[in-house]
């Protein structure tokens, strides 16, 4: 399991942006630097395929053996429809279509690609009939199996272009493991916190977006950041969502506020019995 992209929308450094945490992000680079949107699971299955598929294709490792995308919401920093048309660029491919999973409305976004002459040429119903593509329509709170996972997608406190609540995901892996995948949400809606009660996570992956801004509440809507993440996983914990033996992934981090060095620094001076590890671009989870 590695994290291709940490970002948010804008990435780090954000290419129009001079601001501290921008200009430090092209001084340091490493750890600083943040793509879009990605995280693979394993070399079949992803979490989104976002703005900067191509380059984290060249620098993490590439998608030819990529079959499935589990996408959580329509926003263009995870959902690149490029990407499909690329894939039928390619000279030598496996035969099976790259799967694309949506939960609940955002499944729509299929039939206005299908639709839209300027999206991917007009080529969407093509690309379908000839098996480089398929699209699929998941239902919250229903569990089904990709690829060997057991994926479950609850709603987050976020919206995605086409009205839709963004979907989390609920995965067990092939190995047992539980592992929660928050991104984007804000404080999470009643349903899901109700779902997770009890669930035992072995690896919570929430997004943090919003890093060390102050003053947005301890339940804000639509993302999280550093303050409401605590409240948040003191939450879980209570209700047994999580344990001490849960590793914490924070990912989604936007450049409003805070460094990736200070934002692991401040993390690391919290008292919690779980491990919460800033992530970065390239992170490998064993």
């Amino acid at each position: 399991m590695r994290f291709y992209g940490t970002g948010a929308a804008e990435g780090i450094p954000n290419p129009f942006c001079a601001c501290a945490v921008c200009e430090n992000a092209r001084k340091v680079g490493g750890a600083e630097i943040r793509r879009r949107s990605f995280f693979r699971i394993n070399e079949q299955t992803g979490i989104d395929l976002g703005a900067d598929a191509f380059q984290q294709a060249i620098d993490y490792g590439d998608f030819t053996k990529l079959q499935h995308v589990i996408v959580t919401h329509t926003h263009e920093d995870h959902l690149n429809y490029m990407m499909m048309n690329v894939r039928n660029m390619a000279i030598e491919r496996t035969e099976q279509p790259l799967h694309y999973y949506f939960a609940g409305r955002a499944y729509d976004i299929a039939d206005f690609y299908r639709q839209s002459r300027p999206v991917m040429k007009g080529l969407t119903r093509d690309l379908e009939q000839r098996g480089i593509i398929a699209f699929h329509k998941l239902e919250f709170r229903k569990t089904v199996e990709i690829a060997g996972l057991k994926v479950t997608p609850l709603r987050g406190n976020h919206k995605g272009n086409m009205g839709e609540d963004c979907a989390n995901y609920l995965i067990e892996l092939a190995d047992g493991r539980r592992m929660y995948y928050g991104v984007d949400t804000g404080w999470y809606l009643p349903e899901t916190f109700d779902y997770l009660k009890d669930c035992q996570l072995d690896i919570l992956i929430s997004e943090c977006t919003y890093g060390l801004t102050p003053g947005r509440g301890l339940q804000p809507g639509g993302h999280l950041d550093a303050f409401s993440c605590m409240a948040l996983f003191r939450q879980l914990l209570e209700q047994g969502t999580i344990h001490p033996g849960t590793e914490i992934y924070l990912t989604h981090i936007n450049h409003y506020t805070s460094t990736h060095a200070e934002l692991a620094e401040w993390f690391s001076k919290q008292e919690f019995p779980c491990r919460i590890t800033v992530a970065f671009d390239g992170m490998v989870i064993s």
